[in-house]
């Protein structure tokens, strides 16, 4: 039988982080992976080898994927998670799946899997194209 944070690819020995306010993706975050993930309020430096986020229901979503994009390593899993559709309203969330979708598009990330989180939220893993990751390992942009 698989683990539950099998599916979300974690990083081995490396560290884990996650970020998010509601009390949904916190306990999800606990359920799902335990001490595996380090929920943090501020980000650790970059580059990171793996990081969770929730999306916030206010703000820009191209600034929250650019932040997230410049912490990354070139060859690691940024997960996203935010309500399912059946949720956004209760949830008050205003952006559908193809906003955030398009959103992390503009910013060099691509979404390679999808994967429940809870009964309520989803979660998308963006990552940078593998074309883009030798100049990005090399300190291009």
């Amino acid at each position: 039988m698989k683990t539950p944070w099998e599916k979300f690819s974690l990083p081995g020995d490396r560290p884990a982080y996650a970020k998010g306010e509601s009390a949904e993706f916190r306990r999800g975050l606990r359920e799902i992976f335990g001490p595996l993930v380090e929920r943090v309020e501020k980000w650790p430096p970059p580059p990171a080898d793996w990081l969770m986020a929730e999306v916030p229901s206010q703000g820009s979503l191209t600034t929250f994927f650019r932040d997230l994009e410049g912490r990354l390593a070139p060859a690691v899993s940024l997960w996203v998670v935010f309500p399912k559709k059946p949720f956004m309203e209760e949830l008050a969330f205003p952006f559908s799946w193809t906003d955030v979708q398009k959103a992390g598009l503009s910013c060099g990330l691509v979404d390679n899997k999808i994967a429940a989180f809870s009964t309520r939220l989803t979660s998308i893993r963006c990552v940078i194209p593998v074309a883009l990751r030798k100049s990005r390992a090399s300190g291009g942009r």
